[in-house]
């Protein structure tokens, strides 16, 4: 019998060894094959509706992992107000490329102060029209309902549409005229105070609750359709004269046919 030489017997050993090692790789490779099908059988027997929400929440997932960088932010406190019509804090040079693609005709500024590096430009260059009323807060004075009634002309007006309302926060002053605009349109208190302190917070004031929970429409009403009374009473003092006219016609006429029959 021959001899064997040590580096064969590592051989043999590192042989015996790695068997193993091959039914385990062997195994696993069984059970990989194993769950594939079970896989494939499970989106074969699930409802497509079942297969499309698992694929949503598992793209949701990466993008909640790895977020996608956005070419654009828009201005703090930005939200929707209707259609055509937004609300912010005071735009700055970053969200200058989203303000853009809101395609603006009109931004109506609450605060009356140095505007910011690039601001002005940008108007210019996006043919902006820019209204601007130095509005004092509730915190320091009432405002002057000649003031929001100026104010309310431009923002509930639709033609000024696509339209930017702001302030430096977008908080408190920017609320009120928005609460305003919302009693204008028929919200009911408790809705238009919930909308308020949802963009207010932290810092809630109760002196613009207050005010939008005590605001009339008819003291806007009532200022804004001094000039549409006009012909309203013209259309009145009108009819009332025709129908005089017409009364005096109809007595005069009477008269005479009496008298005629009379002297007959």
């Amino acid at each position: 019998m021959a001899r064997m030489l040590p580096w064969q017997y590592q051989h043999r050993g590192s042989s015996r060894a790695s068997s193993p090692n091959r039914v385990v790789a062997n195994l696993d490779e069984e059970e990989a094959q194993r769950r594939t099908s079970l896989d494939v059988d499970d989106v074969r027997t699930k409802s497509p509706d079942v297969v499309l929400r698992e694929a949503y929440v598992s793209a949701m997932d990466i993008a909640v992992e790895r977020p996608l960088p956005l070419a654009s932010k828009p201005p703090t406190n930005f939200a929707v107000v209707l259609p055509g019509l937004y609300r912010s804090a005071y735009p700055e040079a970053a969200d200058f490329p989203f303000m853009r693609t809101l395609h603006l005709k009109t931004i109506v500024t609450l605060v009356e102060k140095e505007l910011p590096d690039g601001f002005q430009q940008f108007i210019q260059a996006n043919r902006i029209t820019h209204q601007i009323f130095d509005m004092a807060g509730t915190k320091k004075a009432v405002i002057p309902i000649k003031t929001m009634q100026s104010i309310l002309s431009v923002v509930n007006d639709r033609k000024n549409y696509p339209l930017l309302v702001h302030c430096n926060q977008g908080r408190h002053r920017t609320g009120c005229v928005i609460g305003v605009l919302r009693k204008i349109n028929e919200w009911d208190t408790a809705s238009i105070v919930q909308e308020y302190t949802k963009f207010a917070e932290p810092k809630v004031r109760d002196t613009d609750v207050e005010y939008l929970t005590d605001f009339k429409p008819s003291d806007i009403r009532g200022t804004t359709s001094m000039s549409s009374r006009v012909p309203y009473v013209l259309r009145t003092m009108y009819g009332m004269a025709m129908l005089v006219s017409f009364t005096l016609y109809v007595w005069v006429y009477s008269s005479t046919r009496l008298l005629l029959l009379s002297t007959a």
